[in-house]
């Protein structure tokens, strides 16, 4: 996410799998993307890190939605 004075300047992510916990209701075997977005401003002088979550569902529609964003931008490119 950047705004016309950020730029994104670095990205971070790890994946991990729940394999066990002492609580019954946990979703074991559920995976996570755990994200952090380093964005910069134009002027050189705000580094902004953003950390975002999502499981394995919604990381693939976030792919999705950004491929079919870039197939449109290159049809104005």
């Amino acid at each position: 996410m950047t705004t016309p004075n950020q730029q994104l300047v670095d990205l971070d992510w790890k994946f991990a799998i729940n394999v066990a916990s002492s609580e019954p209701e946990a979703n074991t075997g559920a995976a996570r993307l755990y994200l952090k977005l380093t964005t910069m401003s134009n002027n050189g002088t705000n580094r902004t890190d953003i950390p975002l979550s999502v499981t394995l569902e919604q990381f693939y529609a976030l792919v999705h939605q950004l491929e079919k964003a870039k197939l449109e931008m290159d049809v104005y490119a």
